[in-house]
């Protein structure tokens, strides 16, 4: 849980808040087609909760938040684009929405999807 201080009182930032901003953030970011689970087991388990927060996890790490990304990427889009532009969108978004510093954003690719064309 992150905590932040302030004269009036202490904030407290539970990780699934996080989470949501950060998945709000992936999904924004061109080329993401999807959110993938880490492994099979936590896939199984996200499908029959529906969890919004799929393919995110959020720890902390001292003063500083971590942030892990399990994403699908368009087939045809350069992979590291992709992935510089979706660290600096979810370090962006979480840092100006909670104030606190986020130490590192992990991506890792799942996946490709090709697309159809019709």
């Amino acid at each position: 849980m992150t905590t932040n201080e302030t004269p009036r009182g202490t904030i407290e930032i539970a990780p699934n808040a996080i989470a949501t901003l950060a998945s709000h953030a992936v999904l924004q970011t061109y080329g993401v087609v999807g959110m993938a689970s880490s492994n099979l087991a936590s896939d199984i388990a996200a499908s029959l909760t529906r969890d919004p927060n799929r393919g995110i996890e959020v720890r902390q790490e001292g003063a500083q938040i971590v942030i892990d990304v399990y994403v699908i990427i368009e087939y045809g889009t350069r992979i590291a684009s992709v992935a510089n532009s979706l660290i600096s969108g979810v370090r962006y978004t979480v840092e100006q929405s909670i104030g606190v510093s986020v130490g590192q954003v992990n991506v890792h690719v799942q996946g490709l999807r090709v697309s159809r064309d019709t």
